[in-house]
């Protein structure tokens, strides 16, 4: 087993977080499948908070099994919910499918209990989509807090065109580095280096293309069910996002030792920052850091803004595994 350090990803930026979390996921899997030693996820704090992945692969190897699981995901139930304007289930090539995650309510507890039976990695992702008791003001049923698309844009059809086309050229743009960001590939927003505020902008960026680096934003789909969300007094709540829908802000914790996925799904949902210092040591967390999530006047589009640092880097932890 050695380190795979992705060079390309910081921590600091949610896209690359939950990007990492996603490859954890990826990698777990495959090597399930074959008894192998399970994968672990740390960060390197070296300025940046890189991430790096305990493993007996090489990249090479990582970087096929990134595409073979994207194949593969073509038939995962959870990417393929549609419905047309009345909220009646349509198949997914169907031409009045609608493919985002405001289905209603009636048709999301239709969709999760089917997902209840199926395979681990649709009915967690589904978990991290939405649940049935939260509606937003129209009367479907209420997305994650992470779901930053608006208007012409449906989350499921862009994540669809994500998965159908990423090359093993994204994901060694994704994993090793730089981040070019030169694709036309949809981009979910998720990335909080290319921050378009309005306020800041002479037009309306939203009429923009924006380019994308198209398999970090996959492998963050992936990452997503490491959030999942609930419901309390009827409002969704996602794990890691506080306030309301318009003000909130995502804090998670960075750790240095590498630790197994479900390990880090528990500590995602621990709120490490009120944790004691030394529970956080104990933890291996090196560092808590927060973005506020900004959206549209309408309550739309979203973004992150650049994060900052609520716990501040601790003294550098020994290296071990959790």
């Amino acid at each position: 087993m050695t380190d795979l350090v992705l060079t390309g990803m910081d921590a600091q930026n949610p896209l690359a977080f939950f990007a990492a979390l996603g490859l954890l996921r990826v990698l777990d899997d495959a090597v399930a499948c074959t008894k192998g030693p399970r994968p672990r996820l740390g960060f390197h704090d070296q300025g940046s908070l890189t991430p790096y992945v305990v493993t007996s692969l090489s990249m090479d190897d990582v970087i096929r099994i990134v595409l073979e699981d994207a194949a593969v995901q073509a038939d995962n139930p959870v990417l393929k919910i549609a419905y047309d304007k009345e909220g009646a289930e349509r198949p997914p090539n169907h031409p009045d499918a609608s493919h985002d995650l405001k289905p209603p309510p009636a048709l999301a507890r239709t969709v999760l209990e089917r997902l209840a039976s199926a395979p681990p990695r649709a009915s967690r992702l589904g978990a991290a989509f939405f649940a049935e008791f939260a509606v937003d003001n129209n009367g479907n049923t209420k997305p994650t807090s992470f779901h930053f698309t608006a208007g012409q844009q449906a989350f499921l059809a862009m994540v669809e065109e994500l998965r159908a086309h990423v090359s093993a050229d994204d994901v060694r743009e994704a994993l090793v580095g730089p981040w070019v960001g030169s694709s036309k590939l949809p981009s979910l927003s998720w990335d909080s280096s290319v921050t378009r505020l309005y306020a800041l902008r002479a037009g309306n960026p939203a009429k923009e293309k924006r380019g994308s680096v198209p398999a970090a934003n996959w492998l963050a789909v992936i990452g997503l069910e490491f959030f999942p969300v609930n419901v309390v007094k009827h409002r969704l709540v996602t794990t890691g996002v506080e306030g309301g829908w318009k003000n909130s802000t995502f804090t998670w914790p960075v750790w240095s030792p590498a630790a197994n996925a479900a390990t880090i799904a528990g500590l995602l949902r621990s709120e490490v920052q009120r944790l004691s210092s030394s529970e956080r040591e104990a933890l291996g967390v090196v560092a808590v850091l927060r973005s506020s999530i900004m959206r549209s006047d309408q309550g739309g589009y979203g973004t992150f803004s650049p994060a900052a640092v609520v716990i501040p880097r601790a003294a550098r932890v020994g290296k071990r595994s959790v």
